[in-house]
């Protein structure tokens, strides 16, 4: 990791200094008290009678405590006063009258400065090695950056600086490395290291400011800069942007790496800390969120995310109490005009009637272990309209998690048995997100629902690693073109020339292929006259609940 280091330069990443923690009490304060402390001790030493009884060494006390607050120095320097307040003005015996012969207070004086050096130097070598010690607990021990302890420990400072001058002025930038997960996997720890600390430096190397890079997290570098001025944080996304343009090598190994960045501006020093850091992740997660290279921090962020929070927080309560149903959109066949089928597609009614969309709540529900009850949900509801509508035929979604857990899917033709319904009438649609975290085991899962009867079908294909050979691998009936494909046709050749080869394609592997979004009369001719089988889209229908869906279809085939 040295030598990969040591092709970049650290000159414009500055690290502040330790952050030590001020002494319990003021200067003048110790410095009275350790007087005070000498003559105590002297008077104590002449009432009890003079050097030649046991009590003088009770003016060690000021000369270790000395050597505690000033270390070697000033243990010595106190050493050499308390042997000279008890040298030859002491009397070795005070009611006798006896002086004290100079060989007498010579040796005690250097008995005291030996007892204040050998005390100042262990107590020196302690602040030494705790200095050290909080100086490495200040660093991630991997990559030698200062770590999320150093932050705490800078950030008030800082703040405090700022308020005390009378300046206002910081931005927090935080820069996550995406794809830093598929490095680890691909190849190991060190590298992953070596990834963070060079794009650390690189950053600092492209920067025209002068910025203080922490290590956050495992993948998330914290860059502050010590601006008044709100634009200079885009000449350092700037200098992001440019490193992630770069490529370097690790084990011999190219590597580009894919990063995504969230930052906050302030101008109140007054602000707690934690609240700045907030806001800058924050505005980082709504980046990654949105599949966008930066965002600045906006309050909204903040409400949006209070409120999904909320929203999760209620799913299981609202499964239960019946808030959930599910909407149908039909889809159409594209030569004839008849519906063949519909898409069942998951709704939540609030506590105050209103209408949730998924949006608000299914990206963060896939994320999680609420996934199993929704789709549970989905499936029961879907068999129950399946039951009662032996015409219909319906496609549900599977995500990620729900295509990886192996109780969902040995209950699922279990469920659709014991409701008497054949699995042909249930269509599976997949993401081909799923696909890409594991395909051999996707692809193992997808031929047991295929051996189980089920079609299954690709969702949203286009929007992701698409790839027209791993079709050819995959036990899969059917094709979902994604919207994007759909609402371009009307506006050039190539946008149609890609969507007939996408469907002329998928005829040759024997799927059918349905369009989504399909909005205008002319994309639905021009899917029709390319031989696209199945079309979804407002120009048809609306999602609807499952009573109206039926009278619709029912209208629909007069």
């Amino acid at each position: 990791m040295n030598s990969l280091l040591g092709r970049f330069h650290w000159n414009k990443l500055t690290a502040p200094p330790v952050v030590q923690s001020a002494e319990s009490l003021p200067h003048p304060v110790r410095l009275s008290g350790l007087l005070l402390l000498l003559i105590l001790g002297t008077i104590t030493v002449y009432m009890t009678g003079g050097t030649g009884y046991a009590y003088p060494y009770v003016i060690l006390v000021p000369v270790v405590l000395s050597a505690a607050w000033y270390g070697f120095t000033g243990s010595v320097i106190a050493a050499v006063v308390a042997g000279l307040l008890l040298g030859p003005l002491m009397p070795l015996d005070v009611q006798q009258g006896i002086a004290q012969s100079p060989a007498n207070w010579l040796a005690r004086l250097l008995m005291f400065v030996l007892i204040g050096g050998f005390t100042g130097s262990i107590f020196r070598a302690l602040k030494q090695h705790s200095d050290a010690h909080a100086e490495a607990l200040r660093h991630d021990s991997r990559t030698g950056l200062l770590n999320q302890a150093a932050l705490d420990d800078d950030l008030p400072v800082l703040l405090r600086q700022q308020a005390r001058q009378g300046r206002a002025g910081l931005a927090l930038v935080f820069v996550r490395i995406v794809d830093l997960s598929e490095i680890l996997e691909a190849l190991g720890t060190e590298a992953s290291d070596i990834v963070v600390a060079a794009v650390a430096a690189r950053i600092g190397d492209h920067s025209k400011n002068s910025v203080r890079a922490y290590r956050f997290s495992g993948s998330e570098l914290l860059f502050l800069l010590d601006t008044q001025d709100s634009g200079e944080v885009e000449t350092l996304v700037e200098a992001i942007r440019e490193t992630g343009e770069e490529v370097m090598e690790v084990h011999d190994v190219p590597v580009r790496v894919q990063m995504a960045i969230g930052s906050h501006h302030t101008s109140d020093p007054r602000t707690p800390h934690q609240d700045l850091i907030r806001r800058a992740r924050t505005a980082l997660f709504a980046a990654v969120e949105e599949a966008e290279f930066y965002r600045p921090y906006d309050p909204a962020y903040e409400r949006k995310t209070a409120e999904r929070v909320q929203l999760i927080s209620r799913v299981r309560s609202g499964l239960k109490s019946g808030e959930f149903e599910l909407y149908f959109q039909p889809k159409i066949h594209l030569g004839t005009g008849e519906v063949c089928g519909t898409e069942a597609l998951i709704r939540w009614h609030g506590i105050d009637g209103r209408l949730i969309m998924p949006d608000s709540f299914m990206p963060k529900v896939e994320d999680t272990t609420l996934i199993a009850p929704v789709t549970r949900f989905v499936i029961q509801q879907t068999t129950e309209f399946l039951r009662e509508n032996p015409d219909e035929q319906v496609s549900i979604n599977l995500a990620v998690r729900n295509l990886f857990d192996k109780s969902l899917i040995r209950d699922l033709e279990q469920i659709a048995s014991k409701a008497g319904i054949e699995p042909q009438r249930i269509e599976l649609e997949i993401t081909e997100g799923a696909l890409i975290k594991n395909p051999y085991g996707a692809r193992v899962i997808l031929q047991e629902l295929r051996d189980q009867g089920f079609p299954v079908s690709l969702d949203d294909f286009g929007t992701g690693y698409s790839s027209f050979e791993y079709l050819t691998h995959l036990p899969i009936t059917g094709l979902k073109v994604d919207r994007a494909f759909v609402k371009h046709l009307e506006t050039g050749e190539s946008n149609r020339s890609v969507m007939k080869c996408l469907v002329d394609m998928a005829h040759v592997l024997n799927m059918t292929v349905v369009a989504e979004g399909i909005e205008t009369e002319s994309q639905r001719k021009i899917l029709a006259d390319m031989g696209c089988d199945m079309g979804q889209g407002f120009l048809f229908a609306r999602p609807m609940p499952a009573s109206r869906y039926l009278t619709w279809k029912a209208r629909e085939a007069v």
